[in-house]
């Protein structure tokens, strides 16, 4: 990718070589979600609890007093193809679970595998619904960002119209969880996408949906135009 970007660049939890500063906010994300475990189970003297409790409130106090991004103007410029490398990083490495620099996010790697999307995730306790389990709302938001990343075979993008999720098994917490989608047809704006979730070699999830593209018919990037015929997938 060029120096300048257009949002239509930016492919699924793929940001470009990290600037000073973002490396820097990454660190900082670490730190807070190492803080955020911490906290989750923390025992410790009802004093003890007040005091870090006021620390935190501490330094939001003076956080909030500072200027902040200007959010829409930096989509804007990525809208017009006159995005920053720093602009791209902010919007990707503050992303819902695949952001590098936010306090929530899950050790989560998605790629593209030949025809398929793959990805690995590992989910601490901030993520449990049963207990020893993953909350089956993540794994659905999971599924919805790895099942996205089936757009990168495309030059366009757009948003979910459908997800339906089937739960089959317990997903584990603090194990390796692995993901697997596929876009199984395409018609016109519609993207038909199906994927399955695997702890180890049992399958816990499936799931299927529709992305509909924002701006006309999706059309296959020139590297992938092997793997798509007018029938549908080869």
């Amino acid at each position: 990718m060029s120096e300048q970007y257009h949002f239509q660049d930016i492919r699924v939890a793929e940001p470009p070589e990290p600037t000073a500063e973002s490396r820097l906010r990454r660190e900082m994300g670490q730190e807070l979600k190492r803080l955020n475990e911490q906290l989750i189970r923390l025992d410790a003297p009802m004093d003890e609890l007040e005091s870090v409790r006021a620390r935190l409130a501490e330094l939001n106090e003076e956080l909030e007093t500072r200027d902040k991004r200007d959010y829409p103007q930096m989509l804007q410029r990525l809208l017009t193809g006159e995005g920053s490398r720093q602009d791209v990083l902010d919007v990707l490495d503050f992303e819902i679970l695949t952001g590098r620099a936010t306090a929530v996010n899950t050790p989560l790697e998605l790629w593209l595998d030949g025809d398929r999307v793959r990805a690995r995730g590992w989910y601490g306790l901030t993520y449990q619904g049963p207990p020893g389990r993953v909350h089956g709302g993540v794994l659905s938001l999971t599924l919805d960002m790895v099942m996205a990343k089936c757009q990168d075979f495309f030059t366009m993008k757009g948003f979910t119209g459908t997800l339906n999720v089937r739960y089959l098994d317990a997903t584990p917490l603090e194990s390796d969880i692995d993901f697997e989608a596929r876009v199984t047809r395409v018609e016109g704006r519609k993207l038909f996408v199906a994927a399955k979730v695997f702890a180890g070699e049992r399958q816990t999830v499936a799931a299927d949906g529709i992305w509909i593209c924002a701006q006309g018919d999706y059309i296959v990037r020139d590297e992938f135009a092997a793997m798509f015929t007018d029938e549908g997938i080869a």
